[in-house]
C-alpha cells in the first residue's frame, strides 16, 4: 500500500532510510476525498500538505470569475497550497479531486514534530517546498511564455495521462483557452500528422 508513498519520498530525497521513511509514514493520516470535494479551498488555511496514493486532482484559481488551472496531481505527487501551509493565512488556490481519490495527509503540527527530529527532516521540508515552488513556476512560465499549442504538445510528452483521464474542459483551462479552441488545436495536430 505505502510503494507509491515511498517512491515519491525517495524522489524528493535520495538519501532517506528505510527508518526515517517509516517513521515519516507513521506521521501521515489516510483519507478518501470524493471526485468534485475539495483538498484545499480558496480563503481557507490549509492545514495540511498530501501525497496522491490514487486519483487526480487540479490546482486553480478564480480570476475574473474565470478559472485558470495551475496544474494537475496524480499518483505520487504532492498536493496542497504550500504557502498557505507554511504562513498559516487563507489560501489563494483550490485543491480538487477531479476523481474519486485517496491521499495521506501531513498536518502542520506533524511537520513541526518532523522538523524537531532533526537536520533530515528539515531538509525534506526544505525538499518539498522546492519542489512546490519549481512546479508552480514552470506552470506559471509556460502559461506567460507559450502559445495554448506548446503547451498542449508539452502536457501529451510529460502527463500524456491526463488526456486519457481529464474532461477537455479542465485541459483548456490549464491551457489558458476555451474548450473550442483546444479541440481545433487537437484538429490541426491530427491533420499534420495524418499528412507527415
Amino acid at each position: 500500500m505505502f510503494t507509491i508513498i515511498k517512491q515519491s519520498l525517495q524522489r524528493i530525497m535520495p538519501s532517506i532510510t528505510e527508518e526515517e521513511m517509516v517513521f515519516f509514514i507513521s506521521k501521515l493520516e489516510h483519507r478518501t476525498i470524493a471526485k468534485h470535494d475539495f483538498f484545499v479551498k480558496e480563503g481557507q488555511v490549509a492545514h495540511e500538505m498530501a501525497v496522491v496514493h490514487k486519483g487526480a486532482f487540479r490546482l486553480y484559481f478564480t480570476y475574473q470569475e474565470r478559472e485558470q488551472t495551475g496544474h494537475f496531481m496524480f499518483e505520487g505527487q504532492w498536493i496542497g497550497d504550500y504557502e498557505s501551509f507554511l504562513t498559516r493565512k487563507p489560501a489563494a488556490n483550490n485543491v480538487e479531486a477531479l476523481e474519486d481519490s485517496e491521499v495521506f495527509c501531513l498536518s502542520y503540527n506533524n511537520m513541526q514534530q518532523l522538523y524537531s527530529m532533526g537536520a533530515q527532516y528539515e531538509r525534506f521540508g526544505r525538499l518539498i517546498a522546492e519542489y512546490v515552488y519549481l512546479v508552480a513556476m514552470n506552470s506559471y512560465k509556460s502559461l506567460l511564455l507559450k502559445t495554448a499549442e506548446e503547451r498542449y504538445l508539452e502536457l501529451l510528452e510529460t502527463q500524456p495521462q491526463i488526456l486519457e483521464r481529464l474532461p477537455q474542459h479542465y485541459i483548456a483551462s490549464y491551457l489558458g483557452i476555451q474548450a473550442p479552441s483546444l479541440s481545433r488545436i487537437r484538429n490541426k495536430l491530427a491533420a499534420r500528422s495524418a499528412r507527415g
